[in-house]
């Protein structure tokens, strides 16, 4: 298979993927796996009274929007979540799901600087800092030092 065959079919997976999430959630009383990822979202199944899922139209970062409407205590909230799927393309499994440098990250979730460096090294923002690394590109953390490990 070329290389045009295999981006048109994984384009096209990628597509049935989109449809599967959005049929799974449209369907969330009967689907266990919609639940599931519900639950994960930190939405109490009793509070729903209805999901509804869409491809979203045009040139925007996410795929699907999945409109929660809740009712807790004669109370209806609507939250809206965008989502994006993945289609894992390679037979390792790895797909990248972001493109930001880890430093957008330090500061959304509080990461204390001394990770942040080990997770450059890591991810390959930095170049290693050791002789003959696994990968010249990045370090493995089998290849950290150990100072300072409980």
């Amino acid at each position: 298979m070329d290389k045009i065959e295999l981006g048109s079919k994984t384009a096209k997976n990628g597509f049935k993927n989109e449809i599967f999430v959005i049929e799974t959630f449209n369907n969330w009383q009967s689907e266990n796996l919609a639940q599931e990822w519900l639950k994960a979202m930190a939405y109490n199944l009793n509070e729903i009274e209805r999901v509804e899922a869409q491809k979203i139209k045009g040139s925007f970062k996410a795929d699907i929007q999945v409109v929660i409407n809740v009712s807790i205590k004669l109370k209806k909230l609507q939250d809206v979540q965008n989502i994006q799927v993945k289609l894992v393309s390679n037979l390792q499994g790895f797909n990248q799901i972001d493109k930001r440098y880890l430093q957008s990250y330090e500061k959304l979730w509080n990461i204390p600087s001394d990770v942040l460096k080990i997770l450059q090294y890591f991810v390959g923002e930095k170049a290693p800092k050791i002789n003959n690394p696994k990968d010249e590109r990045r370090m493995f953390f089998d290849e950290f030092e150990k100072r300072g490990a409980r």
